[in-house]
């Protein structure tokens, strides 16, 4: 890999979530999604170029999982009649809705 960079890559990350922290507190979606894809396209390109960090990659996210996760289970029924609403959710929901 490259060791030499690793206090670098920390500041960026850390820089980054200060970024998304904001970005969240705002609401600001646009910065959010920016962020998202500059690091998909980071790991994307060092995968890319080191494929035997794939396996290193999948056994540190295996390790931070809790135990006994294996995703989301999630099960939701609705129904409505009239002018009633429903609104669902898996996760984050926001409604600006009054």
């Amino acid at each position: 890999m490259q060791p030499h960079r690793a206090e670098a890559v920390a500041a960026e990350l850390e820089a980054t979530r200060e970024d998304a922290l904001a970005a969240g507190e705002a609401d600001d979606q646009e910065t959010l999604s920016e962020l998202h894809l500059e690091w998909q396209g980071r790991l994307r390109r060092l995968l890319a170029a080191q494929p035997g960090a794939a396996a290193e990659l999948r056994t540190l996210l295996g390790e931070l999982e809790p135990q006994g996760a294996t995703g989301p289970a999630i099960t939701q029924h609705a129904s409505a009649s009239g002018q009633a609403r429903i609104y669902q959710a898996g996760r984050d929901q926001h409604n600006a809705e009054r």
